[in-house]
């Protein structure tokens, strides 16, 4: 499988000049009626009892190889696996297979900002969204080239202050200070995903929407858990060294975007009780 996608180029950002007030200019997609994020109203969320659970497959395999790079605009993990054993989402809200294609992070200046999505307005200091596609195409690319509706499918974990580092997201972070400019891409040692998040099965929440970084189409199941990853401020601090063409990559995350006609669902345990 291809694995270079770079979610954007260099044309927005974050800043004053070229942030999310003004995609709408070059990415007409962008104020579309189903965008992301979004804030999730729990109280309001529909209950939905699956007929099958989410079901994650092979990460628990190590990548026979694993980049980290920082595009200008967030820093990507990269694997590379066999075909027999690359990481795959199916299930729940999915009615196909869906491969794993990378993992992007998302922060802000402080500990009070940094999430995309907020939990009944609560937002997290940052925010690990996991990308897959559609069984049978290359890359968010070709999802966003054929328009396909149900193309990529992000899951989402919050990340939550915590007194002590989390020694498995330091595979991650202790690589970052070779990474502070945008362009760079360097090797890490492989691991396999699981040991950065839990693979679940229950209790999410689940809508459609669209990529939250540009062009913003409307193409994506966003899958997102309600607990959270613990991660330290030491830990979150080393990602705001990170720079973007801009200077200092301090927030990176999309203001969330109106719900409009659109339910939220929260996915219980299946009826199949696996």
């Amino acid at each position: 499988m291809e694995n270079d996608y770079r979610p954007s180029t260099f044309s927005f950002g974050y800043a004053y000049q070229n942030g999310p007030h003004t995609w709408k200019d070059l990415y007409p997609e962008s104020i579309g009626s189903n965008q992301s994020p979004i804030n999730i109203t729990t109280r309001l969320a529909v209950v939905v009892q699956p007929s099958e659970p989410l079901r994650w497959s092979n990460y628990n395999s190590g990548p026979l190889s694993m980049t980290i790079t920082n595009d200008g605009h967030t820093v990507i993990l990269r694997g590379f696996w066999t075909s027999t054993t690359w990481p795959q989402l199916q299930g729940g809200p999915l009615t196909d297979t869906y491969d794993f294609f990378n993992v992007l992070f998302h922060w802000g200046p402080s500990n009070e900002e940094g999430s995309e999505h907020t939990l009944d307005y609560f937002r997290f200091p940052m925010e690990l969204q996991i990308i897959h596609v559609k069984r049978g195409l290359k890359s968010p690319t070709d999802a966003i080239a054929l328009g396909a509706k149900d193309g990529i499918a992000i899951t989402s974990f919050f990340l939550q202050m915590n007194d002590t580092d989390n020694p498995y997201l330091d595979h991650i972070i202790s690589n970052l200070w070779r990474i502070t400019y945008p362009g760079s891409k360097v090797y890490i040692p492989p691991f396999p995903l699981e040991w950065i998040f839990a693979p679940f099965d229950r209790d999410y929440y689940t809508y459609s929407g669209s990529l939250s970084q540009p062009p913003c189409s409307e193409i994506v199941t966003w899958i997102v858990q309600q607990e959270p990853i613990a991660i330290s401020s030491s830990q979150i601090e080393k990602f705001r060294k990170l720079c973007s063409v801009e200077g200092p990559l301090l927030l990176n995350c999309r203001p969330v975007q109106p719900l409009n006609d659109r339910d939220v669902y929260f996915y219980e345990e299946s009826l199949s009780g696996n």
